[in-house]
């Protein structure tokens, strides 16, 4: 891809090596190095690319300078091939930087590709047309990729069997008791009569039964009554006695249910990821129907088409996640037009759209998040730079405004225009800060 950018380039006559493998070579190199100075440092990509898209970069913004100092340490005689500031070759590195840093980690495709959707209509860039549009159609391509993945609802959703190893219990153990044999005789020879012979022949009185059994029905039931009891006696003496010792149950027990309690977790966890996408797009429905801002908590038919347009843009960045298909920017197109009054074709200059988002009391929320995800104004940097502070010197002269947006201060948007530019920014500047993997493989892992 290097080869081809800085090829195309030099195709066009827009950079001049006289011929020289060797120098294109040197070109190659810092734009390597420009390359690795994007992957450990992703925050670079929006001003790599606001700068690589404007002919007119001016000389002095800090990236200009850094790649002319990487083109220095690989060239050190430039300046001797070149008459005047080679803003050219400065460009097609950082373009040939961002390419190869995009095919490596998405978030530097999210910054190219949103700035390049917002800039490149405005720059004179018409003899380059074709190499800019190839390329921003492949790292687009790439980055939706990752999007779909990640906005998708699969058929079906796959739970891994729940996996438990029966511990091994021990077998109950049961101490056995014995009849009380001699209370048991003892009792039976009391129910029997009044006396009887023990074991060593002689006479004992039993203190028993008083009768004799020779056709006495008293005999009978006195036998009866005296013998059940003694039987009954024994046999309580001999069961309350019997011990059955219970393995522990209680740590098996407690693994199944932490083992049951994981796998519903995960299975839970696998719906929710899975129908993540397709709860997403119906909020997305209810907040286009219902077009109330749960940022300022009114209706958008109530504030005036261009701001809330913008506070539709933050309202709809906040409930997307960072990698987003292209398809939402038109959702949110979509639903500005419902607000009505918006398709008349009128526009308004670029720079009184921030002036309004600067000083608008309800545009306080993109105020907000804009001072926490772009830095005030140095160099080439997003509009959202100067709207988060308003109070600093660029962000409120119109002079600069040229110089550190890389906007002509004629350029026009409408309301849908305005409200895209705004998401996409947004967007853009969360990917130069986020933390989320670089690639959506390494995501998956994760």
């Amino acid at each position: 891809m290097g080869d081809r950018i800085l090829q195309g380039f030099l195709n066009r006559g827009l950079i001049d090596v006289g011929g020289d493998d060797a120098k294109l070579d040197k070109l190659n190199q810092a734009a390597g190095d420009l390359a690795a100075a994007l992957k450990n440092n992703p925050s670079k990509a929006l001003g790599f690319s606001l700068i690589a898209f404007d002919p007119d970069a001016p000389e002095a913004d800090p990236v200009v300078q850094e790649a002319l100092a990487a083109l220095q340490n690989r060239w050190t005689t430039y300046r001797n091939t070149f008459s005047a500031t080679p803003t050219a070759v400065v460009r097609a590195m950082l373009l040939d930087a961002l390419v190869a840093a995009a095919a490596e980690d998405d978030r530097v495709g999210v910054c190219f590709v949103a700035s390049a959707r917002n800039a490149l209509p405005f720059m004179p860039v018409d003899n380059e047309r074709e190499i800019w549009i190839s390329i921003v159609e492949e790292v687009e391509r790439r980055v939706d990729l990752r999007a779909e993945a990640e906005w998708a609802t699969p058929d079906s959703i796959s739970v891994q069997p729940i996996k438990f190893d029966v511990p091994k219990l021990t077998a109950p153990e049961v101490r056995i008791a014995k009849v009380p044999k001699d209370s048991l005789q003892t009792g039976m020879m009391a129910a029997a009569g009044p006396t009887g012979i023990n074991q060593q022949g002689g006479a004992v009185h039993t203190h028993g039964n008083p009768h004799w059994p020779q056709g006495h029905q008293l005999w009978v039931g006195e036998f009866g009554l005296r013998a059940g009891t003694t039987i009954a006696e024994a046999i309580d003496t001999a069961l309350s006695e019997i011990q059955v010792s219970q393995p522990d149950l209680a740590q098996p027990f407690a693994k199944l249910a932490e083992t049951v309690s994981g796998h519903v977790d995960s299975t839970l966890k696998a719906v929710s990821a899975a129908t993540a996408g397709l709860q997403r797009r119906t909020n997305l429905l209810w907040w286009r129907e219902a077009l109330f801002s749960p940022s300022v908590g009114k209706s958008y038919r109530t504030l005036p088409p261009s701001v809330a347009a913008a506070l539709m843009a933050l309202d709809l960045f906040d409930a997307v996640p960072l990698f987003s298909p292209a398809s939402v920017s038109a959702f949110l197109g979509e639903a500005v037009l419902r607000l009505g009054g918006t398709a008349d074709g009128g526009k308004r200059t670029v720079r009184d759209l921030v002036t309004e988002a600067q000083d608008e009391a309800t545009l306080a929320p993109l105020r907000t998040a804009a001072a926490k995800l772009a830095a005030e104004p140095v160099g080439r940097g997003p509009l959202l730079a100067m709207i988060g502070h308003p109070t600093h010197t660029g962000a409120r002269d119109a002079e600069s405004f040229q110089q550190l947006t890389g906007v002509p201060a004629t350029s026009e948007l409408d309301t849908v225009a305005w409200s895209g530019w705004v998401f996409r920014e947004l967007q853009a500047s969360k990917a130069a800060t986020d933390a989320s993997p670089a690639r959506r493989n390494a995501a998956r892992r994760g």
